[in-house]
Parts: structure tokens; C-alpha cells; sequence
């Protein structure tokens, strides 16, 4: 009947009670939470597992399950008699350390009393080690299982969830693999792939085995939860909610689906809403590692101020330059920045004030786009106006010591009183030793409007040296752009930023360039505060 009915709840529990006379624990105890995974509220499977777990000397694990039964059902005599049975137990094992008696509950499925089953405690002690966000020693737990039985799917997965969770993807395919080849069908190793191709960053990948698998079970709870974290990876919010909200329709006592519901209510803007979502999942799972670093997550500042100021020394006593600017952003979604600057330059005694407006889109988690927009009234050195617009593309997802890679591109027109300049400048940014070292390289090219070209590159490298101080550092051969002429230009540059705290960054940097007709070094100071 299993095999042609695998999803059948009544089918699954059933064969656990019919494993449950027979004395086959192990496999009472996959059947019941198979036929629970189902149908959480299926009060038969819950007294089954009840059965089992007391048998199995867990009475820590049995009691609470058996009271569910007859808090959902007061007239079942079983249930009540096996509660009885499980209270004596636990009172005569404290008591005089005596094992406790067989279970008086089903009369005709009694058996002698057995040791606590070893992989069952192991496996319980692992999925406490990972909900506490102790992967290495949830991983030791789960290996120890496995070494007393090597074909339970159920340690498979376990191990192929928490080695994901590492990082070591290759690691948990190789797990997952394992458990297909004992059941080709299984569903928890299926979605094990999906799991396993999110966290590679394939969700084309992940989608097609998602939907697979919503085909097969469209009423499951893991399911539904995959499907609509995938669906908040693709930035479609009112799938990604309709997902969680049938998860959580179907098993009220789901905190998956509650902290998805909370994601999605983040990914919109509504903090408020979140943290009431993630409140609720942790009164279902107290102590959750997961679910409470997203409570300590800080509520967005939509509010961002810079303040900057460049002060430079010229050689052959060509005097001094200072550049400063003021700049206020405001975030009006999660995905839409806009944002205006002002500039004071100032060069050989004349002084520009140059204005800016600028927005930012978010269109995916993978790409984003700018355009901008300059004016300088009555400008003496600075462009008259500009217009710029750039892109940047995530090509690759982090993985393993490998953070995400990027290709950018800028382009601007500057248009200055006796020239017009276009600057076209793609490059690519990447991550390395976890994400700590970032290294870019850029192309430069100019052009202005009588045919004049320059060419040239910049290189960078930045450094998370702690997670609140950086350091960033570089070499550039590339046209400036000076009073509309295009001059080669040979820098070198460095510095630094620190978040005094969250709301509170402050900047200092340092930079010499060597020009044609003189060199000039760059002393620079910022701060950026957020509200």
C-alpha cells in the first residue's frame, strides 16, 4: 500500500503501527513522522510516535507527544492510560533509577522494555546542535548515527543539510546522492537540492527542481517554504507571501513559514512587521540561533548624510585646491535610493558650487542601476552640466572563500565651456578569503568632441581588516578630466573608514598624483551618518 501510495497519511500510519508490533522502532518511528510531515494535526501518527519514543526509553521526548493527543482528543482512553504510564515512569526513574515498565496503553502491541535507541538520541542531539547554530558538533552528532546505521535516508539528509549550511557543498551533494540511491523518490533529499542549489546562488537551478517537486506535493510544508524563499530571492514578493502564508495555513505551528513571512515583510520595508513575524517563530522555536539574529538585525535608517572635504598641495608652488561636498540620501524602498549633493571647489582663486541629483534602482538581487544628473552655475573650471547613468551585474554568487563577482559599468558626458567630454568606464569587482578582500580593475575611456581620446585602467584592493574598520588601497594611469582637457595622470592612492557605531562611519585618505605639468597630493577626510 506504501508504494502505491507514498504520500498517504493514513497508509503511513498504518505501517507504523503494524512496524510498532513487530518491535522495529527505527522504522515505527519514520513512518509516524513521515505520515506527521503530511498531516502535523493526525492525532493517531502523534500517539504512535508517543509509543515509540516511550518504548524507546525517550520519556523526555514521549510525554509532551502524548499529551497533545489528549489535549486534542480528552476522550481517548489509550492516549490518557499510555500519559499515565509515561508519568510513572518518569517518577520511578527519578525516583529508584528503575527502567521504566513496558506501556500499558495498546494492550496488544506490548513489549518488554529496550534500551534507549542510540541513533534516535544522536539524531535529536543534532537537531538541537543545529537550531542552536553549532554546526560542527550538530555534524559530529550526526556521524556518529551514521556509523550505526548507514543507510538511514534520515541521517543522509541531516548531514547533507548541515554540511550545506557550511559551505562545503560538494560535501552535502555527495550525502544527498547517497539517500536517492536508497530511495530514489525520497522527497527530503530532493529537497535537499533545492536547498543546495540556493545556497550556490543556481536559482534557475533551484526553481525547475522546486517545481518539480511542488508538482508531486503541493500541499507540503517544506514545499511551500522553498518555493517561496526562492521566490524571495527572485524579488517576487506576492508569490514568495502566498507561499509562506499556505505553509503556515496548512501547519499553524510551522516557524519557517512565520520567519518567510517576516523576510518578506523586510525585503518590502515594513520592519515592524518582520519583527512581530519573527517574534511568533521564536515563541514556536525558543533559543533559535536564526530567528534571533534577525531580531538583532537593527531597524533601517532610510536617512543617510555624508560630509566630505579634499585638500590638496600643488607642487612648484602652484598654491593649494579644496573640494568639498555635503550630500543627503533617502531610501524610499528597499530597492529605490535617491539623493542630492552639493560640491565647493575651488582652483587659482575662483571658486564653482556644483549641485547633483541622483537615483538608484534595485531592479534584482543581482542587478542594480544609477542615472545622475550635475549642474554648475556660472562655471569657471568645473563641467556646466553632466549626465551619467551606470549598471552593475552580479555574475556570481558567494561560495565557499569565494565572495560575489561583478561587472559594472559608468558612463558620463561632461560638458564643459569650451569642450564636451564622454567618459565610458566598465570594470569588474570581486571577493576572495571569504568575502575579507575585495579586488577591482577598471578600464578608463575619454573622448572629447573635436576627437581627442586618452585611455587608461585603475586598480584597487579593499581589506576588511576587522568588521568595523577597512582599509582600500590602489594604482591608477588614467585621464583627468581638467577644465575640459583630458591629462595623463599617474595615481596612487589609499585609506580608511570606521563605523564608530552603526549609525556613525568616519573616512581619511591619502593620494599623489603625478601630472605632466606638476604633482599634486590629496589629503582627504569624510564621515557618513545614518538616521
Amino acid at each position: 500500500a506504501l508504494a502505491l501510495k507514498p504520500g498517504n497519511a493514513d497508509v503511513l500510519v498504518q505501517l507504523g503501527f503494524a512496524e510498532l508490533g513487530r518491535n522495529d522502532l527505527p522504522a515505527a518511528r519514520e513512518a509516524f513522522s513521515g505520515a506527521l510531515s503530511l498531516a502535523p494535526a493526525y492525532q493517531d501518527a502523534s500517539f504512535g510516535l508517543a509509543e515509540v519514543e516511550f518504548r524507546s526509553g525517550n520519556l523526555d521526548a514521549a510525554l509532551p507527544l502524548a499529551e497533545s493527543v489528549v489535549r486534542a482528543e480528552p476522550g481517548n482512553a489509550d492516549a490518557a492510560a499510555l500519559v499515565e504510564t509515561i508519568r510513572k515512569a518518569k517518577q520511578a526513574a527519578a525516583g529508584s533509577k528503575v527502567k521504566p515498565a513496558p506501556a500499558a496503553a495498546v494492550p496488544a502491541k506490548k513489549a518488554p522494555p529496550r534500551r534507549a535507541d542510540p541513533v534516535a538520541g544522536l539524531m535529536q542531539q543534532g537537531r538541537r546542535l543545529r537550531a542552536a547554530g553549532k554546526l560542527p558538533e550538530a555534524e559530529q552528532a550526526y556521524r556518529r548515527a551514521l556509523r550505526l546505521a548507514p543507510k538511514n535516508t534520515d541521517i543522509l539528509v541531516a548531514l547533507g543539510l548541515v554540511v550545506g549550511s557550511g559551505q562545503r557543498f560538494d560535501v552535502a551533494g555527495h550525502f544527498f546522492d547517497r539517500a536517492l540511491a536508497i530511495d530514489p523518490g525520497l522527497l527530503d533529499a530532493r529537497l535537499g537540492k533545492v536547498r543546495l542549489a540556493i545556497w550556490q546562488g543556481d536559482l534557475p537551478r533551484a526553481r525547475a527542481l522546486a517545481d518539480e517537486a511542488l508538482a508531486s506535493a503541493p500541499d507540503n510544508v517544506e514545499v511551500l517554504n522553498l518555493d517561496a524563499r526562492i521566490a524571495l530571492l527572485e524579488a517576487d514578493y506576492r508569490r514568495a507571501e502566498q507561499s509562506f502564508q499556505r505553509a503556515f495555513a496548512v501547519d499553524p505551528r510551522n516557524a519557517e513559514a512565520l520567519v518567510g513571512i517576516g523576510d518578506v515583510r523586510r525585503a518590502e520595508g515594513d520592519d515592524a512587521a518582520a519583527r512581530l513575524a519573527y517574534r511568533q517563530a521564536l515563541a514556536i522555536e525558543p533559543g533559535s540561533a536564526d530567528i534571533e539574529q534577525r531580531l538583532a538585525v537593527p531597524p533601517p535608517r532610510k536617512w543617510r548624510l555624508d560630509f566630505g572635504t579634499e585638500m590638496s598641495d600643488l607642487s612648484d608652488g602652484l598654491g593649494d585646491w579644496t573640494d568639498s561636498s555635503a550630500g543627503l540620501a533617502y531610501r524610499l524602498s528597499p530597492a529605490t535610493t535617491i539623493s542630492g549633493r552639493s560640491r565647493v571647489a575651488t582652483r587659482y582663486g575662483h571658486t564653482d558650487v556644483q549641485v547633483e541629483g541622483r537615483i538608484d534602482q534595485a531592479f534584482s538581487p543581482a542587478f542594480s542601476a544609477y542615472a545622475l544628473a550635475t549642474a554648475t552655475p556660472d562655471a569657471d573650471f568645473l563641467a556646466r552640466y553632466s549626465i551619467g547613468a551606470g549598471a552593475s551585474w552580479q555574475v556570481m554568487a558567494p561560495a565557499r572563500q569565494f565572495g560575489p563577482v561583478s561587472l559594472n559599468i559608468d558612463a558620463r558626458y561632461d560638458d564643459f565651456a569650451n569642450a564636451g567630454v564622454t567618459t565610458i568606464s566598465p570594470w569588474v569587482q570581486g571577493y576572495i578569503l571569504d568575502g575579507r578582500l575585495g579586488l577591482s580593475a577598471r578600464w578608463v575611456h575619454a573622448e572629447d568632441d573635436i576627437g581627442t581620446r586618452a585611455d587608461g585602467y585603475v586598480l584597487r584592493a579593499d581589506l576588511v581588516v576587522t568588521p568595523r574598520f577597512n582599509l582600500f588601497g590602489g594604482y591608477a594611469d588614467a585621464p583627468e578630466i581638467s577644465d575640459g582637457t583630458l591629462v595623463p595622470t599617474r595615481t596612487v592612492f589609499g585609506g580608511l573608514s570606521w563605523d564608530v557605531s552603526d549609525p556613525l562611519t568616519l573616512r581619511a585618505s591619502l593620494a599623489h598624483e603625478q601630472r605632466p605639468t606638476f604633482d599634486r597630493t590629496i589629503f582627504g577626510l569624510g564621515l557618513t551618518a545614518r538616521f
